[in-house]
């Protein structure tokens, strides 16, 4: 192990990171992630998903435990944290779900399943290892030809302001302290930052950070952060090709721009220069993407023509909330409403839509496109409008097509 990753590792295992109960997050659902690109697996084994750097686990105990029918593997070099996750997983009966020590730089110790991986989850650490392009070119590697990377990396023009507060701490409480030393003095500091460098936006409270998320924040021993044109370049590198953003909205200049000149402007542009544009103008902290091989591609739009024989399933991503109202011996439904990750919540406005989502909200098992037209067929629409509707939901992302298997 290199003298940085020992470093980092030191670090991870006095403070144990993230804090927090097992929670489920964006771009690590299987069947999502997968649908997100144009090849399929070429047989019916199971699933097999990796998170490469674990922690203490939160994430992939709450992935596993929601999707039983996935094997999961999880690694990282904290020993203390995976001892926590081992005994969390052994505690909730998860036999999906395998921890192993491993050192990304040189990735021995892993399983590999035959054919490699099909998806790989590693939110917020390549930048805190000795070589990140090094650490992606190992996980390419054990990524199948068909699968796809869930990746977090800090941005560095989204966290000008906590840099500029990481400078003030190594001034006023040098590096070469202990770590624990450093956190009182960084937290005055960060509560100096309310009324300036951190007064309503994202850094805001992080004076108030457990100890944990404070040190991994403010404190880390070893970071790299990237802007888009760095992004696309460790990418390349790595024989890998950019899908798209977990949030494409945080990105799109129809959503974010409101002076439509401007935001013409902007679309007269490519999308990387918009996006190089987009990292400037706004507070984006951690760039959040999913990749595939260079051979792979991003999926095509499904046609009119596909939807009935296609399979779909509701983006489990989305959360619905259904308004109703008690009357005399009934009940009757005033709203429905459906929100994507983080967006704001949409209450439709379309009747049949509305009847739609309402059955979409108690959807849980995939369902076939010709059963989702006959539906909308039956609450009025006609065979084109169906298709458009079907269409609306998957441009909203509020359902998705799963791939044959």
């Amino acid at each position: 192990m290199d003298p940085v990753t020992q470093s980092v590792q030191q670090m991870y295992e006095q403070y144990p990171y993230p804090s927090g109960l097992p929670n489920m997050t964006a771009g690590f659902d299987i069947r999502l992630l997968l649908s997100y690109v144009e090849q399929s697996p070429k047989d019916s084994r199971p699933y097999h998903a990796l998170e490469a750097g674990c922690g203490r686990g939160p994430a992939v105990l709450a992935a596993a435990t929601l999707q039983p029918e996935v094997t999961f593997s999880a690694m990282d070099i904290n020993t203390v944290g995976l001892k926590e996750a081992t005994l969390n997983a052994e505690q909730r009966g998860l036999n999906n779900l395998t921890f192993h020590q491993v050192d990304l730089m040189a990735l021995t110790g892993i399983t590999v399943p035959e054919g490699g991986f099909d998806v790989i989850h590693c939110a917020g650490v390549l930048h805190h290892t000795a070589d990140p392009q090094l650490g992606l070119n190992n996980l390419a590697e054990i990524l199948a030809p068909h699968g796809v990377m869930s990746i977090m990396l800090y941005g560095t023009y989204g966290r000008q302001a906590l840099y500029r507060l990481i400078d003030c701490i190594d001034i006023l409480s040098p590096i070469q302290a202990q770590i624990s030393e450093r956190i009182a003095p960084g937290r005055l500091l960060a509560e100096a930052a309310e009324d300036s460098l951190f007064k309503d936006n994202y850094w805001s409270s992080t004076y108030l950070n457990p100890d944990v998320e404070f040190v991994d924040t403010c404190l880390n021993v070893k970071e790299t952060s990237f802007d888009v044109t760095g992004l696309w370049q460790f990418i390349e590198n790595a024989g890998m090709k950019f899908v798209r953003w977990v949030e494409p909205d945080v990105w799109s200049v129809d959503k974010r721009i409101k002076n439509p000149e401007l935001r013409a402007r902007l679309k007269a542009l490519s999308e990387f220069e918009q996006y190089k544009i987009m990292e400037r103008l706004f507070e984006i902290p951690k760039l959040e993407f999913i990749i595939c091989k260079n051979t792979n591609q991003q999926r095509v739009p499904t046609t009119a023509a596909a939807v009935e024989a296609s399979g779909f399933a509701v983006n489990p991503e989305v959360s619905f909330q259904v308004t109703k109202r008690n009357l005399n011996n009934a009940q009757r439904i005033e709203s429905v409403a459906y929100k994507v990750r983080g967006r704001e919540a949409v209450i439709e406005a379309d009747p049949i839509l509305g009847s739609i989502l309402l059955l979409l909200s108690e959807q849980n098992s995939h369902f076939s496109g010709a059963d989702m037209l006959n539906v909308l067929i039956q609450h009025g629409a006609s065979r084109d409008y169906a298709y458009e509707l079907i269409d609306s939901l998957l441009q909203k992302e509020v359902i998705f097509v799963l791939h044959r298997r």
